[in-house]
């Protein structure tokens, strides 16, 4: 069975990274790419060079090279990102070999509950749509919020950096709402863990539910305080402006990896879908139940380890 892993941001890199870690898929994995790389972890893989908006093409090297299973990570912040997805879910329903297909969401529930907040909640609802539309098994993975964010720069992460909410670093927080709205959050690599057992599974769940910890702001900026040792420079942003897209930013880094429009807009898109209570994720069909070997961090053990003293 050859696994393609389509994008390798930090997401698909995360995930090509513990597949790779695996043995019994070590040996099974393929790189679709536009721009191959050379990296000491490129360079364990086959990378197949895609023009994704060639559907032939794409669906040609689907089969010269095998491929059962689709993970798409792509990053879901342009129009062309999500043209290029719908064009990979063509070329693998065409492809003889392509039976199984993961979307890339890899984040809290994003449908028609949450479409008040964001009209690019859509562009997830047609992904979705299209997938129905063909013979391909799928499943949506939803971690929730990544923990790394709040570990960045002591952890092991392809995560970049993003302040939000709570600032760790700055000891700062801005927290949309009252602070007790519940967030769920999961480790990015142990997310990639319920991914790569997730292949093993005789048949998949159309959602496929992850997580760490379900905790609200208060909680971990409770958390964040006692393990800094210090009071945070905390302000609270009531729901009213959560509503009308005022969340301001909390100041970033020079390197940002967002440019500042889509920094602005996640900032409130997230907020928003916090404060009516979307980023909790269901506890029924989470995967934590289906694999009880996999033990993922909690919050409060994720920041004990990235900010006790040495």
């Amino acid at each position: 069975m050859t696994i393609a892993i389509a994008g390798c941001g930090p997401v698909g890199t995360t995930i090509l990274e513990t597949l790779l870690e695996r043995p019994k898929h070590r040996n099974q994995v393929v790189v679709l790419t536009r721009n191959p790389r050379s990296t000491p972890l490129f360079n364990q893989t086959i990378q197949v060079q895609v023009d994704y908006s060639d559907i032939s093409s794409t669906t040609a090297q689907l089969e010269s090279h095998a491929v059962h299973t689709v993970i798409c990570a792509f990053g879901m912040s342009s129009p062309e990102a999500f043209q290029a997805q719908l064009d990979l879910i063509k070329a693998s329903e065409k492809s003889t070999a392509t039976k199984r297909f993961i979307p890339s969401e890899f984040s809290f529930v994003q449908d028609e509950t949450i479409l008040h907040t964001s009209p690019d909640v859509q562009d997830f609802i047609d992904i979705t749509d299209a997938l129905k539309k063909t013979g391909l098994e799928y499943t949506r993975v939803y971690p929730g919020y990544f923990m790394d964010y709040w570990g960045i720069p002591n952890v092991r992460t392809h995560i970049k950096y993003f302040a939000y909410g709570v600032d760790i670093c700055n000891a700062r927080a801005l927290i949309p709402g009252d602070g007790n709205d519940v967030i769920t959050m999961t480790y990015s690599y142990d997310m990639a863990k319920f991914v790569v057992h997730l292949l093993d599974l005789q048949w998949w769940p159309e959602s496929s539910y992850i997580a760490g910890d379900d905790i609200t702001f208060n909680q971990l900026l409770d958390l964040a305080q006692r393990l800094r040792g210090k009071k945070f420079d905390v302000t609270y942003v009531n729901v009213d402006k959560v509503k009308q897209n005022q969340v301001p930013l909390l100041p970033q880094p020079e390197d940002l990896y967002y440019s500042p429009d889509i920094a602005n807009w996640l900032s409130n898109y997230m907020s928003q879908v916090l404060v009516c209570g979307s980023m909790k994720l269901p506890r029924e069909g989470r995967l934590n139940a289906m694999f009880p070997h996999i033990h993922p961090v909690s919050m409060s053990e994720f920041l004990a380890d990235a900010w006790t003293p040495n």
